[in-house]
């Protein structure tokens, strides 16, 4: 159940976080067509933007090793620093 709630439903934020010793996050999003929000100096985590149905599935095509939902978005939105008053 834990893990069903970490899932994005929908669109809005999502986080992306890449595989080990895999294709980065920033390149997970580029290649599945995102537009990235956010992005820690580490290589294997990005905030983005679900703006369609398709879109979580095209990030595991692209090499995605986990999609979390909004929640974590928002949590790690605060970590970072990042404001998404205006992303809403």
């Amino acid at each position: 159940m834990l893990l069903g709630s970490l899932m994005p439903s929908g669109n809005g934020p999502v986080v992306v976080f890449a595989k080990p010793w895999g294709t980065s996050a920033l390149e997970v999003v580029a290649k599945a067509e995102g537009r990235l929000m956010s992005a820690p100096s580490s290589s294997w985590i990005a905030l983005t933007e679900a703006s369609d149905s398709g879109f979580v599935t095209r990030l595991y095509r692209a090499g995605a090793g986990f999609v979390a939902s909004s929640a974590v978005a928002y949590a790690c939105a605060r970590l970072t620093g990042l404001s998404m008053e205006s992303q809403e």
